[in-house]
């Protein structure tokens, strides 16, 4: 399924590109060429927000049996949003799992201070530079893993420099592109990136926002279809920080069983796209307290 869930990303994003940059080339009116490129264009965006989340799918086993397999599949495939240093991200992830919502967790001191929908558009910047200081801390010694951690400091430490060398190796590929064909450029890369930005300013309080911080309430699942089927399942977040090695195809089938179970409360399920965006767009971390 590792294999399949980049295939998604890939066809998500570059064939919804491809689309967008056809149909803008069309011929026809103005509008009607905005008109046919905007969904494509917006699909594509969501597909590169993808390939970057598989980074975090390869971190957590969920793209290979073999752990680093698995890693350097998600190095590999979370390429495809430029600029982003996934290993950045995973090396304070295990502490979200553990401490979620919390003033432990890394990604709640990170985003609680944006209490605006003008000030979550901070958070690909944030989520950015967080990046380069993590895995450039890493490299220099600075960092101690938590000891809970599932891999060594040497292993992360050779996981981070590789990073390294790949974003800068697709930044260049990137950078080529805009100068042989610019149009190209604009459809494959630069417009996809303002969706997925977009969306990933509201992601972190779509999946934690107005929640607490006991275990089966600390999170959101959203079912959209819609959500379900560009993500592949990714937005089942509550199922994930319970079961954290479920595949996220299967995540779907895990909230049904815990929802028969009577395990879940109903205000941890968002059902619609447009109330994921909305609540995304309004809702504020929880404060965290001692």
């Amino acid at each position: 399924m590792g294999l399949v869930y980049i295939i998604h990303g890939l066809l998500l994003w570059l064939g919804s590109a491809c689309l967008g940059y056809l149909a803008w080339h069309s011929g026809l009116p103005l509008a009607a060429r905005i008109a046919l490129a905007a969904l494509p264009v917006t699909a594509s965006g969501f597909g590169m927000f993808y390939m970057g989340s598989l980074g975090h799918e390869g971190f957590h086993r969920n793209l290979n049996r073999n752990a680093d397999v698995s890693m350097l599949m998600g190095m590999l495939a979370s390429l495809g949003a430029p600029l982003f240093l996934s290993v950045g991200v995973n090396i304070y992830h295990w502490r979200h799992h553990l401490h979620t919502n919390t003033p432990r967790d890394p990604d709640l001191v990170l985003y609680q201070n944006n209490r605006s929908l003008a000030g979550k558009l901070r958070v690909s910047l944030d989520t950015n530079l967080y990046c380069v200081r993590n895995v450039w801390n890493l490299l220099i010694g600075r960092e101690n893993l938590d000891r809970t951690f599932p891999m060594s400091v040497s292993r992360m430490r050779f996981y981070a420099a590789l990073d390294v060398v790949l974003v800068l190796a697709a930044t260049a590929g990137y950078a080529a592109l805009a100068l042989r064909s610019t149009g190209l450029f604009v459809f494959l890369v630069l417009l996809p990136a303002v969706v997925a930005q977009l969306y990933w300013s509201l992601h972190p309080y779509i999946e934690h926002g107005a929640t607490g911080d006991e275990e089966g309430a600390n999170a959101r699942n959203c079912t959209s279809p819609a959500l379900t089927f560009l993500l592949m399942g990714y937005t089942y977040h509550l199922c994930h920080h319970l079961y954290p090695s479920v595949q996220t195809h299967r995540l779907p089938a895990l909230h049904r069983h815990l929802c028969e179970q009577g395990y879940l409360l109903p205000e941890t399920t968002e059902v619609t796209f447009i109330g994921a965006l909305r609540i995304g767009a309004t809702r504020m971390l929880p404060a965290a307290s001692p």
